[in-house]
């Protein structure tokens, strides 16, 4: 006998791996939501808005209501279309606030608003026509008799219509914004005038609308803190830690900087030849002091760069467009990439050296000076690297904290130098404590 083989039908496989669940998930409903329009009596909700005001919610509105001058005809007239509603408020000590329909009689005549009320347990929503009302705010005083304001209107001089416009305008300008302590005091037969309500209204927001402002000391504080230049310890006790060379160049560059030929080089008394003139006169003095020469080092590689760099677009010479990526690599010889990097990222920004980057540049330089030079540099050799005038480059060592003097006499008759070259020369001596230029703020006119 043959044996009977049941062939067994298999599922397709999806050929996309997705698969989608065969039984539905059971949601709840929508909930029907029932409308109503209930008729609007003589008041209806007021949907308010104060532009300029910080109205206190606590003051009360009086209602007023009068008929519409010109009322819509037809079906559908509710006391809202039929009627205007004026609130107005006198509780405010010095002000007087009145909210107005103001679309009544415009171009938004016929835009209506509604407010509903929505109860989600039972399902209903409560609609009803609103209106919509802009709340203004008045100060008393000003509001004058007809008397007052003919007064006001009369010229008040006799020469109303002498002179130009120009000029009649400035003379106005003048008068009312004089302040004459002997015409009050004329006025007051000898007494302190009363101030009005709109004059105590005006001071007691002063001290508001001025509680959040800065003082003149934090104002300058800020300027400072923006300025171009190395953050000092201004709390140091002792000269060596207002600038660190962990502040101006940082202790893992440090730790990068190459100076072991420089090291041998003078170890053979030999001369170190470089493109700076502060570098190569006090490489020599230092030569056994490695973190100076690791200063100096780092000096030489900032002088390399502005030396190749291109001048920018500014008139001033303090904007530089750096080199290619590779002409910066053969430049800087056996500095490691990080240093170069740790430069660019701090004193440049997209391969540009702006007025601002450049002023900390060169801020910084000043700093790393004091440093190898024991916070007494002589600022000429630094002023050629630069390309500066003497004046700017003073005034960059005084950003810093530094005192600036002239060149001394003995200092002079040793290197003998006659007067007029040592005219030229500054010694910027950073001590403490530390003579920052003050910030300038504008004079008030008198």
């Amino acid at each position: 006998m043959s044996e009977k083989v049941d062939k067994v039908k298999k599922r397709k496989r999806n050929t996309d791996g997705s698969s989608k669940p065969s039984k539905r998930v059971a949601i709840e409903g929508d909930k029907e939501i029932r409308i109503s329009l209930p008729e609007a009596d003589q008041w209806a909700p007021v949907i308010a808005s104060t532009p300029g005001l910080a109205m206190p919610t606590s003051i009360p509105l009086q209602p007023y209501t009068k008929p519409r001058k010109n009322p819509p005809t037809g079906p559908g007239r509710t006391s809202v279309s039929k009627t205007e509603l004026l609130l107005h408020s006198s509780a405010h000590q010095k002000l007087d606030y009145t909210a107005r329909e103001e679309e009544a009689g415009g171009a938004d005549t016929l835009l209506k608003h509604y407010v509903g009320v929505y109860d989600p347990e039972t399902g209903k929503m409560e609609v009803m026509e609103a209106r919509r009302m802009v709340v203004r705010g008045v100060v008393r005083a000003h509001k004058a008799t007809a008397d007052d304001e003919h007064s006001t209107r009369a010229p008040k001089h006799p020469w109303p219509n002498i002179g130009t416009k120009k000029a009649r305008k400035a003379i106005a300008s003048f008068t009312e914004n004089a302040i004459s302590p002997e015409k009050s005091a004329r006025e007051a037969n000898g007494k302190p005038r009363k101030l009005d309500s709109a004059a105590q209204a005006m001071i007691s927001n002063i001290a508001d609308a001025t509680a959040g402002m800065a003082s003149r000391d934090e104002l300058a504080a800020a300027a400072d803190a923006a300025k171009p230049r190395p953050k000092p310890n201004v709390s140091a006790e002792d000269i060596k830690d207002v600038y660190t060379t962990d502040s101006l160049i940082g202790d893992s560059i440090m730790a990068h900087i190459p100076v072991r030929e420089w090291a041998a080089t003078l170890k053979a008394k030999k001369e170190v030849v470089t493109n700076s003139r502060f570098v190569s006169h006090r490489v020599a003095k230092v030569a056994t002091n490695v973190e100076k020469l690791k200063i100096l080092r780092y000096m030489l590689l900032a002088l390399e760069i502005l030396r190749v760099s291109k001048p920018g677009k500014g008139r001033d010479n303090r904007s530089f467009l750096l080199p290619r990526r590779d002409e910066l690599k053969t430049l800087i010889g056996d500095m490691p990439e990080a240093v170069l990097q740790s430069f660019t990222r701090k004193f440049s920004d997209s391969g540009a050296i702006g007025k601002f980057k450049f002023d900390l540049l060169v801020t910084h330089l000043c700093a790393m000076a004091c440093l190898v030079d024991n916070y007494e540099v002589d600022v000429w050799d630094l002023k050629e690297d630069l390309r500066l005038e003497i004046k700017p480059m003073a005034q960059y060592f005084n950003e810093i904290g530094c005192r600036i003097a002239n060149f001394p006499e003995g200092e002079r008759k040793r290197m003998e130098m006659d007067k007029a070259a040592a005219a030229q020369r500054r010694i910027a001596k950073l001590k403490l404590p530390l003579n920052f230029p003050k910030a300038a703020f504008a004079r008030a006119r008198k």
